[in-house]
This record gives C-alpha cells, structure tokens and sequence, in this order.
C-alpha cells in the first residue's frame, strides 16, 4: 500500500507532489466512479480535500482507495469516500485498510456508494445498514 496522508505535519513539497502525481494516474477512475454520483463532487473537489488531509489517499495494486475518518458520539468509522480500479483489488486491500482504521482508532469501517456494493461485498462480512435515496428539490 502506498499511503499519502497530507497533515499538518506531512506536508512536504516533495509529499504534495507524489499525492498529485498519483491522483492525475488514477484520474480517468476516480472521474469514472465518481459520475455514479451524479456530479456530487468533481475531480479537483477530491484533489483539494487530498491536499488538505479530509482524505487519505492509499494505493494498491489495481486499484485506489480514498479514505476519510469520521467521528461520531460514541464511536469513530474509517470510510471508504471512493474506491475504483479492480474489484478483486479493492476487496484484496481491506486487510490492510482496516489496520489503519484500528491505528485511527475506528471501531467501524464504513462505504456508501452505488447499488453495486452491498451485492459485491456481501459474501465478505459486510452488512448492508442504510441506503440512501435522493431527489431533487421543486
């Protein structure tokens, strides 16, 4: 896993640079999973909240996963912002993310996302709590 948290006190010119050099690699997927969301955020949204450490930034092979901590009340949850590349990759790298999510002192790890998820995840021990539904206001 190559991870690139950019906090206060990682934030090197050289650090920045590796960040933006492999978020500009995976930019057509990260586009890619993000029009599934119909246009919530925008590639330089995901760049910003990279850079300014709302988003860990960690890849693997085949794939690329951003990361954010979520605080709650009673408990915190590492969740999956996005996630693109191969499945199997994406699946193959939750070991090594929920390391992380105990050394952030998680006690969930959280993805929302299309309705893909809950079907390609179930067989893993994933439950599906909530789904989300939106419509427009009129």
């Amino acid at each position: 896993m190559n991870e690139l948290p950019l906090d206060e006190g990682n934030n090197s010119a050289k650090v920045l640079i590796d960040a933006m050099n492999t978020l500009l690699e995976w930019q057509p997927k990260i586009e890619k999973a993000m029009a599934h969301v119909n246009g919530m955020f925008r590639f330089n949204d995901v760049v910003s909240m990279v850079c300014k450490g709302e988003l860990d930034l960690l890849t693997f092979d085949g794939c690329c996963v951003l990361m954010q901590r979520e605080q709650y009340p009673a408990w915190a949850t590492y969740h999956c912002f996005l996630a693109c590349g191969d499945m199997q990759a994406i699946k193959d790298a939750e070991a090594t993310i929920n390391l992380r999510a105990k050394e952030l002192d998680c006690k969930y790890m959280s993805i929302s996302g299309r309705t893909g998820w809950p079907r390609a995840l179930k067989n893993d021990g994933w439950d599906h709590l909530i789904s989300v539904l939106y419509k427009e206001t009129y």
